[in-house]
């Protein structure tokens, strides 16, 4: 009964930790550092060759090791999605984003963003249609200060407004 327990207890934290290895590696993936998809993959194939050589080793002595197996990959499954949640609310809450707004009046707008701390270069440009127009562009520090902004604008006529995650800007 104690190997079961002792075994039963490393499987379970293996598939915990084999979860959250894959799923970091897929993260990694999506970012593109590739070199630490390859080391990921490397300690993931590890842990789970080790539970698995575990298991196979175990079962005969006991089939209730796979209760163990099974409970170790659904806590690791929920205990990934916690840990990715968690990190996404906190970068939603720390994402940059890009501000271009162009008008025609509005000769307050400037002074009021201003006052209220927003940074944006002002430019004047003649558009294709010929009409002279206001051109504010600038980067807001968080989803907070967009949301601000987007208050500032909704009962402005005549606005076009660009707001856009900042990772998705390019400089040609």
């Amino acid at each position: 009964m104690e190997i079961l327990l002792i075994s039963g207890l490393v499987v379970f934290l293996g598939r915990i930790l084999q979860d959250l290895a894959f799923n970091f590696k897929i993260e990694m993936f999506n970012r593109g550092k590739l070199s630490g998809v390859f080391g990921i993959n490397f300690i993931e194939s590890i842990i789970g060759m080790y539970v698995i050589a575990m298991v196979v080793q175990y079962i005969g002595e006991d089939p209730r090791l796979l209760i163990f197996l099974g409970l170790g990959s659904a806590v690791g499954g929920i205990t990934v999605i916690k840990i990715r949640d968690r990190i996404n609310r906190k970068k939603i809450g720390m994402r940059q984003y890009y501000a271009r707004i162009s008008f025609t009046g509005n000769s307050d707008l400037v002074e009021t963003l201003g006052k209220d701390g927003f940074i944006f270069t002002v430019e004047e440009r003649e558009f294709t249609d010929g009409i002279k127009r206001t051109v504010l562009e600038g980067s807001l520090l968080n989803r907070a200060r967009k949301e601000r902004l987007k208050k500032h604008l909704d009962s402005r006529p005549d606005l076009f407004v660009t707001i856009i995650p900042a990772r998705e800007v390019y400089v040609v």
